[in-house]
């Protein structure tokens, strides 16, 4: 009802049943919400931060889920009181979302090129070119449908985003024969469906069943298998920059190896993030990032201003005597 994305719904699951453990670790019996009161979500955000050693960001996040159960719960009588109502949240750091520099991203599709399977590498290039290039999220690219893609008018549709909003966004030049290719080649290789045909409704990305043998191409690709790929080129493509090492001078050997470590930490979302952070540091104004990465407050976008954890370390690391 509220058009939460299924990431958001997850992680909600998550918080919901982790807190449910907790109280009936403690509690030593089975958890009813009448029962929860105050000191229990004091107990439980010290226990996150203290045993648990999660940072301030998750257990505040984890602690507006249960708020938000109990508002609902609440609502339909089952509480008479919100134990959350009067919580505190945690001081959190004031840091930037993790991205990986242009040079990892670079090194990433480099990587991805050489990919020997064919069909694999075309789809893999499309969906790493809306990833890298469009910054959209996991979800939007699985939930791509052919007519959102319009190469001539070089941009593509976001038709359900978060919270269900939709958006156009723009295509770099970079990103556009790398979908042409895919969609030319592997996706309609006899020409694009005709406009208001049910096949231009198609989903953009093929998966391959590996379960029959030849593994058919299927339309559909899910969140999963897009994450395991992008995990299998960049930690291949981090392989590669330690494997230059030995081969370079000693402060480049430096850089390679912290270009490799934070390879091995990518993931779409931090794409996304790398995206606005090149915006950004190229003179694009925050109104304009907010627009192409489907914000719906400004105040979102401003978290891309703040200088990420690993900024943070090369600064230091760029301070010594």
């Amino acid at each position: 009802e509220a058009g939460a994305a299924p990431l958001t719904i997850k992680a909600d699951r998550s918080a919901l049943h982790g807190f449910a453990r907790w109280w009936e670790t403690t509690q030593r019996r089975p958890l009813d919400p009448a029962l929860v009161v105050a000191r229990d979500a004091a107990a439980w955000q010290r226990h996150r931060q203290v045993e648990d050693g999660k940072n301030a960001r998750t257990i505040n996040g984890a602690a507006r889920t249960l708020k938000n159960f109990f508002i609902w719960a609440q609502a339909r009588g089952m509480v008479t009181e919100n134990p959350f109502e009067g919580l505190k949240p945690l001081a959190e750091q004031e840091t930037g979302p993790r991205a990986i520099p242009p040079a990892a991203v670079d090194a990433l599709l480099r990587t991805v090129v050489q990919e020997q399977d064919t069909r694999l590498r075309l789809r893999d290039q499309a969906a790493l070119a809306l990833l890298v290039y469009a910054g959209l999220r996991v979800q939007e690219v699985c939930d791509l449908q052919i007519r959102d893609l319009a190469i001539p008018g070089l941009s593509v549709a976001v038709r359900r985003g978060k919270g269900g909003r939709s958006r156009r966004v723009p295509l770099h030049r970079d990103a556009v024969p790398l979908l042409k290719a895919y969609l030319m080649r592997l996706r309609c290789p006899d020409g694009v469906p005709a406009i208001g045909s049910e096949a231009e409704r198609a989903r953009l990305l093929l998966n391959f069943d590996p379960t029959i043998p030849g593994r058919p191409a299927r339309p559909g690709v899910d969140q999963r298998t897009i994450q395991r790929r992008l995990k299998h080129y960049a930690l291949s493509a981090a392989a590669r920059l330690r494997a230059d090492m030995p081969h370079v001078a000693l402060d480049r050997a430096g850089e390679l190896d912290d270009l490799a470590r934070q390879l091995e930490r990518a993931t779409p979302h931090t794409l996304r993030h790398s995206l606005a952070r090149r915006m950004l540091t190229n003179g694009a104004d925050l109104a304009e990032v907010k627009r192409v990465l489907g914000h719906s407050r400004i105040t979102t976008t401003q978290m891309y201003t703040e200088p990420s954890e690993d900024e943070v370390r090369g600064a230091i690391g760029r301070a010594g005597v």
